[in-house]
């Protein structure tokens, strides 16, 4: 069998190929087949306490319009 790097196989113990594991960074190509799959390629975004606190606030309506020319007279 030909061995290619950055993909590994692991087998069971009757020795029929169970999973794959490959390399995304040698095998780019890979990528697009598993987003149309549905995998989720890019990092989550951690968001801080403070962000989630705006959201809840944005999202109880407690917004506030601003005017660009008055942006320190808030």
């Amino acid at each position: 069998m030909t061995r290619i790097a950055g993909i590994t196989l692991e087998r069971t113990s009757t020795g029929r190929a169970r999973f794959a594991h490959i390399d995304l960074r040698k095998h780019s190509d890979f990528i697009p087949f598993l987003e149309k799959k549905g995998l989720d390629v890019e990092p989550p975004i951690k968001w801080t306490a403070k962000m989630q606190r705006s959201f809840a606030q944005a999202k109880n309506g407690e917004i506030y319009e601003v005017d660009m020319n008055n942006f320190w007279n808030v």
